[in-house]
């Protein structure tokens, strides 16, 4: 009985639950209590999937041996995953920085910044123990100072939020099962309430309106390739 209701519990965790999470407008407009549910939800699926294998090697004969097997190996395949996944980022980062710092011109008025002389409105932060927060010469370009403002404190509730802590264990989490619909989602929809908790730090220093007119505007991400399209109508829409 205990293994059979881990293992229904880790397939409500997979699938049902995240989905409903994910499609939720409060979750949205509460961002914190939001992630806390989601770091629940994939602590619970792994250990609940743990737990079944467990449950199941209580038990004499091959089965449990087998049962107690694959929790062995479930739990070290997880935490190898974890541990790929946390070295190649530190790595991509540090490549990252390297190159910005050759580049990019550095910024006097902003400890950390790097300038990029590109066309394209974009923003972001490279977290680490010397952290960059890049802007294109297009952003200084479009926005007034209050939008720039926006997007400054934006860049810098991330870094001192340590939204990437946040962040690494889902990009874990996908990268060792990224065949469940749940580790997409829960990726997805971790990486859009980090933004909308950088908007809210944003909103708070420099008001609504300067932080709408940068997101008319500019790519406000963690890292490139972090922010989807369609995510920007709904952080508008958290604004109004």
């Amino acid at each position: 009985m205990i293994a059979l209701g881990l293992f229904l519990t880790a397939l409500a965790l997979a699938g049902p639950v995240p989905r409903l999470l994910a499609r939720s407008r409060t979750a949205l407009r509460h961002p914190v209590p939001a992630l806390l549910a989601w770091q629940a939800i994939g602590a619970c699926t792994g250990l609940a999937a743990i737990g079944t294998a467990l449950a199941v090697g209580t038990g004499d004969g091959t089965p449990a041996l087998v049962g107690l097997v694959v929790a062995a190996l479930l739990a070290g395949y997880l935490l190898a995953v974890s541990a790929w996944v946390t070295v190649r980022t530190l790595a991509r980062r540090r490549s990252h920085r390297d190159l910005l710092d050759l580049v990019g011109t550095p910024l006097p008025a902003l400890p950390g910044g790097r300038l990029l002389v590109s066309g394209t409105p974009v923003a972001y932060c490279l977290p680490g123990r010397r952290p960059r927060l890049v802007l294109t010469s297009a952003v200084l370009a479009r926005l007034r100072p209050e939008a720039l403002d926006a997007v400054v404190a934006h860049e810098r509730a991330h870094l001192s939020q340590r939204h990437h802590l946040v962040l690494l264990p889902f990009a874990a989490w996908h990268a060792a099962l990224p065949f469940l619909p749940a580790a997409r989602t829960a990726r997805a929809a971790v990486g859009l309430l980090v933004e909308a908790l950088a908007d809210d730090t944003a909103r708070a220093r420099v008001g609504a309106a300067p932080l709408a007119d940068a997101l008319h505007t500019v790519a406000l991400a963690q890292a490139p390739g972090e922010l989807s399209e369609t995510d920007v109508p709904l952080r508008l829409a958290r604004l109004t």
